[in-house]
């Protein structure tokens, strides 16, 4: 395999705070390696998902929302510090927008990318709202207003449409250089750190909006067993007052939130999982 036929680079998928830039990654990938919930800025650092093709590998870099304004005074430094370095590493970034409702959010992503000498693909995601794809043409021609993008894609992460087509435009905009990974990796992340990841994204989704912020999860111990995965698990918080909310009334939020992430890391390991968490109290940040 040599430069002159095979490509490889880095793309920065960016975008506004729940626009489903996480859910995208995951869709390009074909697996899961970035957690996905409702609730905006849930991926805190950058998250590697590698696409291996016939003859191109996509390093993708899901970075977490970009804010501006108010949100920009809350979103924490080291946040706003992972987008600008994969913005720093990349050769090509696609823009994600939810389809009619560009924001003032995305005016200032816009204003930030002028900083940078790169392609930008617009991907307008959310097109399955929309049963009647002529109610989202005007969103589309505006859209083009907007910045220089090489192309505009409409997609729906969440359904898997038109994501081959933005897959082959990301390899065309790719400079040629051998991979980087081997055909085996889809994430540069460990196995230790999605596990924790799992377990954060279930909290995420069964508590309440002001707390998943001031939570982390950490594993303490993993081994195996005859032929099962031990795993030992903290729950860390910042307020002795939110051990209540994770726990909840005679253990039912910590115990749904248990089998819900034993399920899927049972999938991601291939192997019978017996997962045990512990609550704590800790001033430790995990960025």
């Amino acid at each position: 395999m040599t430069r002159d036929n095979y490509r490889s680079g880095y793309v920065a998928v960016i975008g506004r705070p729940n626009v489903g830039k996480s859910t995208l990654v995951n869709a390009l990938v074909g697996e899961k390696v970035s957690i996905v919930t409702s609730k905006p800025q849930t991926t805190q650092i950058n998250i590697l998902g590698i696409v291996h093709l016939p003859h191109a590998q996509i390093m993708l870099v899901d970075t977490p929302g970009l804010l501006s304004g108010r949100g920009k005074r809350l979103s924490s430094k080291q946040t706003r510090k992972e987008t600008r370095n994969a913005l720093a590493m990349a050769d090509l970034a696609v823009v994600v927008v939810e389809v009619n409702r560009w924001k003032k959010e995305d005016d200032y992503l816009m204003e930030r990318l002028g900083e940078f000498n790169f392609e930008k693909i617009l991907a307008v995601n959310k097109i399955d709202l929309f049963k009647d794809k002529s109610q989202i043409l005007d969103f589309l021609a505006q859209s083009s207003t907007k910045g220089s993008f090489k192309e505009i894609v409409p997609i729906s992460a969440l359904r898997d449409k038109n994501i081959t087509r933005l897959r082959s435009l990301m390899e065309a905009n790719l400079p040629f250089q051998t991979p980087q990974f081997s055909k085996t990796t889809v994430t540069d992340q460990s196995t230790v750190f999605r596990i924790s990841e799992i377990v954060r994204e279930k909290l995420m989704k069964c508590l309440r909006d002001e707390l998943p912020y001031s939570l982390t999860c950490e594993v303490d111990h993993m081994e195996e067993k005859n032929n099962l995965i031990l795993i030992e698990l903290s729950i860390l918080l910042f307020k002795e007052s939110h051990k209540k909310i994770v726990i909840g009334k005679n253990g039912r939020t910590l115990k749904q939130v248990g089998t819900e992430s034993r399920r899927e890391i049972e999938k991601l390991l291939g192997k019978k999982v017996f997962l045990s968490s512990v609550v704590k109290t800790s001033q430790k940040r995990r960025i």
